[in-house]
C-alpha cells in the first residue's frame, strides 16, 4: 500500500434526515485534476445512492420540501435551497459572506453572514481576542450580523459584537448562544441569551463554553462545563427548563478519536427524538451513541465501532459508523452503504496495556507488519492532549506498517474516554504523560518482536510537542523522530497561537507575566541542545494553532546544534493538513515521513 490510495478513498459526511424518512449525506472524493481537490456531492440514501447535486454542497438541512445548503460563490459562501419536487438549486443570499445558518421547524431560516468584506491587503483593526484561528485567517470582528430570511428577503435580526456562535428556534423565540462582552469571549465563556420581538434576555451562563443547542417541547438541551479541571474538563449534558438548567450525563461527549480518513462535518448530538436526548460519548477508545432520558438514564445503543454521526428519522436510526480498518460508512435500517469496500486493506491492530505502578493502566495498541521481526517501531503520539486513539483509522500508521514498520501507539494520562480524573494533566506536560508513553513502549518491546536498537517516534500538536520533549530529555532512546505541527516553545505560542493565552492558562496555570519561568521550564527548547535523534520538522505556513515559529524554531536550533534535520515546510495550509488538506500536499506530507523513516530508521 502506497500514499497515492488516499485518491481512492470516498468520504462521508453531513448526515441528516432527508424527505420521507431517507437520510439524506455528503460525499466526497478526490478529482485529480493539477491541483487535485475534493468534489463533494448531495445524496440521498433509500437503498441505493441518488445524488442530488453535481456541484459543491456543505451543511445539509431538510425542511419540507427544501433541501438548504452552503455552497461557496467565488471567494465566499452563500445559502441555497433544493427544492426536491423539481428544479434546480435556488441561491437565497447575495452577502459578503454567509459564515452558518440554521432552519427552524416551520422552515424559519437564520443566518449569520459578513456585513462587509474586508478589502484583501487593507489594515485590520481589532479591539478583541481572539483575531484569528485556525482555518479561517483573520477574523472579520464587528462585522458579522444574525439575519432572518423573510419572503425571500433577509431582515437585520441582531448587530452586535461578540457575535452569535449558535441558535435554536423555540416557541417563544430565539435562543442565541454568545459570550457576554469581548472579555468573556477571550475566556471562552459562553451565555444563553432569548430573542423575543427584538428583545434581547440573558437566560444563562457566563462561566464556560456552551455549545449544542437543541430545542424539544421538553425544553433547551446543550453541552458545556465551567473549566473546572482545567483544559481536561469533561462536558455535561444540560436540560435548561423554567429558568433552570440541570445536568443529566457527563462525560467525553462527543467523538474525540483520532482518524486522517474523515472530511466535512459530522453531527453527534445532541438530538432530541422523543424518547430521550441522543449523543455521541467517547468511551474507552470507542464512540459509542447513548439515548438519556429526563431522569437522567442513559442508555449505549452501540457497542462495537465508533459511531462518527447519526439521523433520527421516521425510518428509523442511521449512523456513520468507523473503525479500526474502515472509514466512515453508512448503517440503517435499509442497509449499509460503504463506498470503500474493496479500495483499502487496513490491518486490526493488537491491543494491548502497560499496568502503570502508579495504580492506572495505560491502554494501547500495536500494529506489526508481515514477517517475523525484530521490527523497527515508531511510538505514535496523539494531539490534544484530550483526544484518544481508538477504533477509527488512521491511514498514516497503516502506511507504516505496509513498509515494514511497527507503530505502537496509546492513549497515556490526558487522554479522554477513561474517566474525568484520567483526562487531566494539571500542568504536569511532560511529566505524567511522558512516564505513560514511556512505560507503554518498554511494555510493547518486552511483549511483541520489536527491535530496541530501532525505535522512531512521531506524532502531531501535542503530539509533536511530546516529539520535542522526549527526544530532549532522552537523546539516547529513539533513533529518528518525526515532529509534526509542534509546539517548542510557550512563550512564543501564548501570543502568537488563535487559542494561546486561554489553553496556555487552562494547562500550564501560567501566563508570560505570571510564573513565566513554568512556561520555559516546560518549554522543549529550552533542553534542545540535548537532542541527537535525526529529526524530520513537518509544519504548515498557515497554521495558527500552533504557529510556523514553533517549527521553525526548532528546526533553526537543531541546524545549528549539528543534528541531522530536515523541514517540510507547506504553504497555505492550516493545523488539519494531514486531514483535509489539499491532497498533494497531504501526499508529499506522507511520502516525506516514509523518506525520513528509510533514511533514518
Amino acid at each position: 500500500m502506497e500514499p497515492q490510495v488516499l485518491y481512492r478513498i470516498t468520504f462521508l459526511s453531513g448526515l441528516t434526515e432527508g424527505p420521507e424518512g431517507f437520510p439524506l449525506l455528503l460525499v466526497t472524493d478526490i478529482q485529480e485534476e493539477d491541483p487535485p481537490r475534493y468534489r463533494t456531492r448531495l445524496a440521498l440514501f433509500d437503498g441505493g445512492l441518488r445524488f442530488l447535486t453535481q456541484e459543491e454542497a456543505q451543511k445539509p438541512r431538510y425542511a419540507h420540501p427544501y433541501v438548504y445548503f452552503l455552497r461557496r460563490v467565488g471567494e465566499r459562501q452563500e445559502l441555497f435551497r433544493l427544492d426536491l419536487r423539481g428544479g434546480e438549486a435556488e441561491r437565497l443570499t447575495k452577502t459578503p459572506g454567509v459564515l452558518d445558518y440554521w432552519v427552524g421547524p416551520k422552515g424559519e431560516v437564520a443566518f449569520l453572514a459578513l456585513k462587509e468584506a474586508p478589502k484583501p491587503g487593507a489594515p485590520r483593526v481589532y479591539e478583541g481576542w481572539p483575531f484569528k484561528f485556525d482555518g479561517k485567517g483573520l477574523l472579520p470582528e464587528g462585522r458579522v450580523a444574525l439575519y432572518l430570511l423573510e419572503e425571500g428577503e433577509p431582515r437585520l435580526l441582531l448587530d452586535r459584537y461578540p457575535s452569535p456562535k449558535e441558535l435554536a428556534f423555540a416557541p417563544e423565540g430565539l435562543y442565541l448562544v454568545m459570550p457576554e462582552d469581548a472579555k468573556a469571549q477571550a475566556e471562552g465563556r459562553d451565555t444563553l441569551y432569548a430573542l423575543r420581538e427584538g428583545r434581547l434576555e440573558r437566560v444563562w451562563g457566563g462561566v464556560g463554553p456552551i455549545f449544542g443547542l437543541e430545542w424539544s417541547p421538553e425544553g433547551l438541551f446543550f453541552l458545556g462545563h465551567a473549566f473546572e479541571r482545567g483544559g481536561g474538563t469533561e462536558a455535561r449534558l444540560y436540560h435548561f427548563r423554567d429558568g433552570e438548567a440541570r445536568v443529566l450525563f457527563t462525560g467525553s461527549l462527543l467523538n474525540s478519536l483520532n482518524s486522517d480518513l474523515r472530511f466535512g462535518h459530522h453531527f453527534q448530538g445532541p438530538k432530541w427524538g422523543g424518547d430521550g436526548v441522543y449523543l455521541v460519548r467517547t468511551e474507552e477508545g470507542r464512540a459509542r451513541l447513548y439515548r438519556v432520558g429526563l431522569d437522567g438514564k442513559a442508555l449505549a445503543l452501540t457497542q462495537e465501532g465508533s459511531v462518527l454521526s447519526f439521523a433520527l428519522t421516521p425510518k428509523g436510526l442511521f449512523l456513520l459508523k468507523e473503525d479500526f480498518t474502515r472509514p466512515a460508512r453508512l448503517e440503517g435500517p435499509l442497509g449499509t452503504y460503504d463506498p470503500n469496500a474493496g479500495v483499502l486493506d487496513l490491518a486490526e491492530p493488537l491491543y494491548t496495556e502497560w499496568e502503570s505502578p502508579e495504580g492506572h493502566r495505560v491502554p494501547g495498541w500495536v500494529l506489526l507488519p508481515e514477517g517475523e521481526g525484530p521490527h523497527p517501531v515508531v511510538l505514535y503520539i496523539h494531539g490534544g492532549p484530550h483526544t484518544a486513539f481508538g477504533a477509527a483509522p488512521m491511514l498514516e500508521l497503516q502506511l507504516f506498517r505496509a513498509q515494514g514498520y511497527a507503530v505502537a501507539f496509546c492513549n497515556p494520562r490526558g487522554s479522554t474516554g477513561y474517566g474525568q480524573d484520567f483526562a487531566l494533566l494539571e500542568g504536569a506536560w511532560g511529566e505524567r504523560d511522558e512516564r505513560d508513553l514511556l512505560g507503554f513502549l518498554d511494555h510493547v518491546l518486552s511483549r511483541f518482536p520489536l527491535d530496541p536498537k530501532r525505535v522512531g517516534v512521531a506524532g502531531g500538536s501535542y503530539g509533536g510537542y511530546m516529539v520535542n520533549w522526549l527526544t530532549a530529555r532522552h537523546p539516547e532512546r529513539f533513533k529518528a523522530a518525526v515532529t509534526d505541527r509542534s509546539i517548542c516553545n510557550w512563550l512564543s505560542f501564548f501570543g502568537a497561537s488563535d487559542i494561546g493565552p486561554r489553553f496556555t492558562y487552562l494547562e500550564l496555570a501560567a501566563t508570560p507575566w505570571e510564573r513565566p519561568e513554568v512556561l520555559w521550564e516546560k518549554s522543549p527548547l529550552r533542553l534542545v541542545h540535548q537532542v541527537k535523534a535525526p529529526t524530520l520538522v513537518v509544519h504548515s505556513e498557515a497554521d495558527h494553532r500552533c504557529p510556523i515559529d514553533q517549527g521553525e524554531t526548532w528546526y533553526t536550533a537543531l541546524f545549528h546544534l549539528g543534528v541531522k534535520a530536515r523541514f517540510l515546510r507547506v504553504p497555505e495550509e492550516g493545523h488539519e493538513l494531514s486531514r483535509s488538506g489539499r491532497p498533494d500536499r497531504r501526499l508529499a506530507r506522507l511520502r516525506a515521513y516514509l523518506d525520513w523513516w528509510r533514511e533514518n530508521l
